[in-house]
C-alpha cells in the first residue's frame, strides 16, 4: 500500500520512493492533503525531462484540497529506466496496473506536455478510476511540420551537435517570437539550453525514446468522458491553440482555456493563472474568476486560427533558395524562388521552374533572404504545382534573433490579414 507523507517545504528534493511492477520502476513522491478531504489524490505526469521540483509551484495549493502523487514513469522525469518499446498508451496501461496494486481506486489527473498523452489515455481507458482530468499542452492528431521537427531533433542529437540541439530544441519549445508577450525569464531559456547541451548518455537515450512515442502517435486512442480542462498558453508555438481546442471538443465533458501570454511554458511564465486554474477545477468551482484565463466554448475554439502567428509579406519578395552536395558540399542547387508569405516559424515560397527535386532536397535547402545577410535552413513539407510550404530549422538564438528583428520592421515587410485556413498549409 502507498503511503502518503507530510509535505514540508523541501519535500520535492527528497529520495522519490521506487516501487516496482514486475520488472518496470515507478518512482514517485505522495503528499497527504487536509484531514477532512473526501476527493481522491492527483496524479500529477509532467513532459518528458520534467523533474519533481518543477512541480514546486502548485503543490503546495493542490495540497489544501486533496492529496498529491507525483509520479516519473519508465524513461519519463528523473526515472532513467529506459523502455524503448513501451509507447504512450503501454504507459498507461502501466499506471493504471501500479494504481491497483497500490490500492488506489480513484485518481484526478493533471498531464503536462507529454504527460497530458498519458494523462488522457488512462482517462478515456479507465473512467471508473478517472475523477478529473487536467491537460496543459497537448494535441489530437501530430501534424505532419511537428514530426518533421522532432526528427529534425534527433538528427542533431544522433550527430553529437549538442549545441544546435540545445537551441533547437529550446526554440521549438518557447515561442521566441512572442518573448515581449510571454516574459519567460532570459536565465530559464539559458538553463534550458543548458541542459539539452550536457545531456548524458542516458538522458539522450530517453530524448530519442520520447520523441518516437511522439512520432508514432497517428492520432488519440480516444476521448476522456470525466470533466476534463483542456488548456495552453496562448501563444503556444509547439501544441497549437487550435489542436487544444479541438481536443476540448471531442470530449463529451471538457472546457477549453487559453492562457494569456504564455506558450508551451505557461507554469513557468504564468504561474498565477495556471495554479488558479488548477486549484479552481478541483473543487468544481467556476473558472470564469480566474484571472488570466480565457474561457472559450467548443465553437469558439474550433474557430481559432489553425496557425498561431500572423503572415507577412516583404517589401521585396525575391529571394532564392540553395543546396548543397552531401558528398563534397559543392552548390547543387541556386534557384530564384518568391516569398508569397512569411512568418517566424516558416514561409511559402513560389518558383516557376521545376529546378530541383523536393524529395531529394527536402531537408537540405538555405533560403537565402532578400536585402539581408541572414541565411536559414528550411525543411519542406508540402508541395504543389509551382509552389512549397517550409518550415524554418532554428538552431540559433542569435539568427532567431535577428530574424525576430526583420519581421518587425515595417520597412521590410508588413503583416497580411487573416484568411482563414488555406488549402496548403499548416504552420
Amino acid at each position: 500500500m502507498l503511503l502518503f507523507e507530510p509535505y514540508e517545504k523541501n519535500s520535492l528534493k527528497n529520495d522519490t520512493t521506487i516501487s516496482m511492477l514486475g520488472k518496470w520502476e515507478i518512482h514517485y513522491l505522495a503528499f497527504e492533503g487536509p484531514k477532512d478531504s473526501q476527493k481522491p489524490p492527483v496524479i500529477v505526469l509532467g513532459g518528458a525531462f520534467q523533474n519533481f521540483t518543477s512541480y514546486r509551484f502548485f503543490v503546495a495549493d493542490v495540497l489544501e484540497i486533496a492529496p498529491v502523487i507525483l509520479v516519473d514513469l519508465p524513461s519519463l522525469g528523473n526515472n532513467s529506466q529506459l523502455a524503448a518499446h513501451l509507447g504512450l498508451e503501454d504507459l498507461a496501461d502501466l499506471l493504471y496496473y501500479w494504481l491497483v496494486q497500490e490500492g488506489i481506486p480513484k485518481v484526478s489527473l493533471m498531464g503536462l506536455s507529454l504527460g497530458s498523452v498519458v494523462a488522457s489515455t488512462f482517462a478515456f481507458k479507465r473512467p471508473e478510476m478517472s475523477e478529473r482530468l487536467i491537460m496543459v499542452g497537448t494535441l489530437a492528431k501530430p501534424r505532419k511540420s511537428w514530426r518533421m521537427l522532432l526528427e529534425e531533433s534527433l538528427k542533431l542529437l544522433d550527430a553529437e551537435q549538442m549545441s544546435e540541439f540545445g537551441e533547437a530544441v529550446v526554440l521549438y519549445l518557447i515561442n521566441h517570437a512572442r518573448l515581449k508577450e510571454t516574459e519567460i525569464p532570459e536565465v530559464a531559456c539559458r538553463l534550458f539550453r543548458r541542459q539539452m547541451r550536457t545531456f548524458t548518455d542516458n538522458e539522450k537515450q530517453r530524448y530519442r525514446i520520447n520523441a518516437h512515442r511522439l512520432i508514432g502517435v497517428e492520432e488519440v486512442l480516444g476521448y476522456p468522458t470525466c470533466p476534463t480542462i483542456v488548456a495552453t498558453g496562448d501563444k503556444d508555438s509547439f501544441t497549437l491553440p487550435y489542436e487544444n481546442a479541438f481536443f476540448a471538443a471531442n470530449c463529451p465533458n471538457a472546457q477549453f482555456a487559453l492562457i494569456k501570454n504564455a506558450d508551451h511554458l505557461p507554469q513557468l511564465e504564468r504561474r498565477d493563472a495556471v495554479v488558479g486554474m488548477f486549484c479552481a477545477f478541483l473543487k468544481e468551482e467556476s473558472l470564469e474568476q480566474v484571472e488570466g484565463l480565457q474561457l472559450l466554448t467548443h465553437e469558439q475554439g474550433l474557430a481559432l486560427e489553425r496557425r498561431g502567428e500572423p503572415r507577412y509579406a516583404l517589401n521585396n519578395s525575391s529571394a532564392y533558395v540553395l543546396g548543397f552536395s552531401a558528398v563534397n558540399g559543392d552548390i547543387q542547387i541556386d534557384s530564384p524562388v518568391e516569398i508569397v508569405d512569411i512568418n517566424f516559424f516558416g514561409c511559402l515560397l513560389k518558383y516557376e521552374k521545376v529546378v530541383f527535386t523536393v524529395h531529394e532536397y527536402a531537408r537540405n535547402l538555405i533560403l537565402c533572404l532578400p536585402d539581408s545577410m541572414l541565411r536559414i535552413e528550411v525543411l519542406v513539407f508540402e508541395r504543389g504545382e509551382g509552389w512549397m510550404r517550409c518550415l524554418f530549422k532554428h538552431g540559433s538564438f542569435v539568427i532567431a534573433e535577428e530574424f525576430n528583428k526583420l519581421l518587425k520592421d515595417s520597412s521590410y515587410c508588413h503583416e497580411l490579414p487573416k484568411l482563414g485556413t488555406r488549402p496548403y498549409g499548416e504552420i
